[in-house]
C-alpha cells in the first residue's frame, strides 16, 4: 500500500544552460520537478494477510519533511513561493470522497505533520504547486493504521467471520468474558455497530458508537502479535483490538490490555454496573436491566451458600431466564465458571473465577439436573466446537461445557449469582 519516497510530475520548470562559446547564447530547458521524502519512515504491517510482512510508512502524530527538487538535482526556481496541500480518500466518507487540507506557503521544504486520526490507514498524496492547485507534482506517501502492528488484511477477515457466527469471539487465556458476552450480543443486534467498532478502532485507535467514546490507553498501539506478552494472551487480532481495547478504555485502574499478573488480571475484571452500562452504549439495546448482580453479591452468596440448601429460587429465575430467551430477548449470566463444569462451589475463595456468559435456551429439567446452551470461550452453543489459533475447527468438547448436557441442580445454584436482561 506504501509508494516510493520520490514522484516525478508532468510539470516542468525552466533551468538556465550557457553555451560553451563566448556568445550569449542561453538555451531554456525544460526540466521536471519531483517531490522527496526526507525523514525515515516507520515500520509496521504490509498488511496484505500474512500477518508478519511489514513496510516502511509514516506514522500518526510525527512531523515528516518533504522537499521540492528538480530531476537534474537543482534547486527550484521561486522556491520560496511553493504552496502545499494534501489529498487522501478516507474510509469514512460516504462514497470514498476525496479530502484535500490546503497547508499554505510552505517554501520549497515542508514539514507536514500527521496529526489527524482520520489519515490513518490511507495513502496521502502530498502537493506542492505554485501558481495553480491543479498544476502541481505530487507524491503518495501510505500513513500506517493506529494498531500498526496488526494486519489489516487479517483484522477485516476475522471480523467478518465475526459478523457471521458471532460466537467466534474468544477471550483466549485473559479476563475479558464480559467483553466477550457484550460483543456476542452487539452482533446479534447489530452486525453493522460492531464492524464499525472493530473498523475504527484498528484503524484511527478509538470510535464513537452514538455518544458513547472507546479510547484505549496509548500504550496499546505499540503492542505487536509476536510479542511473548501478546502472545500470552492467546487472542486473535480481532477480539484483542475489540475486547481488550473496549477493556481498556473503561479501565480507571489503568488496564493496559496485557495481563502478565494478578494486578493485570483484576484491573481486567467486567463490573456489574459497567457490564449494565455498556450492553446500553455499545450493544445498542434501548431495555437493559439487571437482576443480582450488585457489587458485593457474590462475596455475600457464597458466604452464606452451603450444601444441601433450597436451589428453587435459583431454579425459578432460570425459567424466567428461558422465557425471556423465547421472546427474543438477550440475557447475560453472572456466574461462577464451575457451573460450566457441573461442579458445585460453596467456597468464598473462588470468587476470582466469576464469569459471564450469554444463555442461548434450550432449557431442560428433570430428576434434579437443569440443560442449557450458553455462549462462552469461543464455542458454539450448538455443537460445542471452537477455532483454534490455526484456524482448525476442534471437535465437540461437551466435557469442558457441559451445561447442554445437563448439571446437578446444586452447581447451578452455588455458582448463579444473576444477570443482565436487553431487548
Amino acid at each position: 500500500m506504501g509508494a516510493a519516497n520520490t514522484a516525478e510530475s508532468s510539470l516542468y520548470e525552466d533551468s538556465l544552460k550557457s553555451s560553451n562559446s563566448g556568445k550569449l547564447n542561453v538555451t531554456i530547458i525544460k526540466v521536471p520537478r519531483k517531490i522527496t521524502l526526507l525523514t525515515p519512515l516507520h515500520d509496521g504491517s504490509k498488511n496484505d494477510g500474512s500477518g508478519g510482512k511489514l513496510q516502511k510508512a509514516m506514522i500518526y502524530d510525527n512531523k515528516y519533511e518533504f522537499a521540492v527538487t528538480l530531476m537534474n538535482g537543482d534547486e527550484p526556481a521561486n522556491g520560496s513561493q511553493y504552496c502545499w496541500a494534501i489529498e487522501y480518500v478516507s474510509p469514512d466518507t460516504s462514497k470514498g470522497q476525496m479530502v484535500r487540507k490546503e497547508l499554505g506557503n510552505l517554501g520549497s521544504k515542508a514539514k507536514i505533520e500527521i496529526d489527524d486520526l482520520d489519515f490513518c490507514g490511507c495513502d496521502l498524496t502530498v502537493k506542492a504547486y505554485l501558481d495553480d492547485p491543479d498544476q502541481s507534482c505530487e507524491l503518495v506517501q501510505f500513513v500506517h493504521n493506529r494498531f500498526r502492528w496488526f494486519d489489516a488484511k487479517r483484522v477485516q477477515t476475522q471480523v467478518q467471520e465475526r459478523m457471521q457466527e458471532p460466537w467466534r469471539i474468544d477471550q483466549g487465556s485473559s479476563s475479558l468474558c464480559g467483553m466477550a458476552a457484550l460483543y456476542y450480543v452487539t452482533i446479534k443486534r447489530s452486525p453493522d455497530r460492531y464492524r464499525k467498532i472493530a473498523h475504527e478502532l484498528h484503524r484511527t485507535g478509538l470510535c464513537k458508537i452514538d455518544d458513547f467514546s472507546i479510547k484505549p490507553s496509548d500504550s496499546m498501539y505499540e503492542i505487536k502479535p509476536k510479542d511473548s506478552d501478546y502472545q500470552h494472551m492467546r487472542m486473535w487480532e480481532a477480539d484483542w483490538i475489540v475486547l481488550a481495547g473496549t477493556r481498556s478504555s473503561e479501565s480507571n485502574l489503568g488496564y493496559h490490555g496485557i495481563e502478565t499478573g494478578s494486578w493485570d488480571q483484576f484491573t481486567a475484571i467486567n463490573w456489574p454496573g459497567m457490564m449494565e452500562d455498556l450492553v446500553k452504549k455499545i450493544a445498542g439495546y434501548g431495555n437493559v436491566k439487571s437482576v443480582g448482580i450488585g457489587l458485593m453479591h457474590p462475596v455475600v452468596k457464597k458466604l452464606f451458600s452451603y450444601k444441601g440448601e433450597d436451589v428453587s429460587a435459583a431454579l425459578s429465575d432460570l425459567k424466567q431466564i428461558d422465557g425471556f430467551k423465547t421472546k427474543g430477548h438477550q440475557v447475560l449470566l453472572m456466574i461462577d465458571a464451575n457451573m460450566i463444569g457441573d461442579t458445585p462451589n460453596y467456597s468464598v475463595g473462588d470468587i476470582q473465577n466469576s464469569h459471564w456468559v450469554v444463555y442461548e435456551g434450550g432449557l431442560s429439567d428433570s430428576k434434579g439436573r437443569v440443560g442449557f446452551k450458553v455462549y462462552t470461550w469461543g464455542f458454539d452453543p450448538a455443537s460445542i466446537r471452537k477455532y483454534d489459533l490455526t484456524g482448525a475447527l476442534s471437535i465437540p468438547r461437551p466435557e469442558v461445557v457441559m451445561t447442554p448436557n445437563g448439571i446437578s441442580n446444586e452447581a447451578f445454584e452455588s455458582n448463579y449469582y444473576g444477570y443482565i436482561e436487553a431487548s
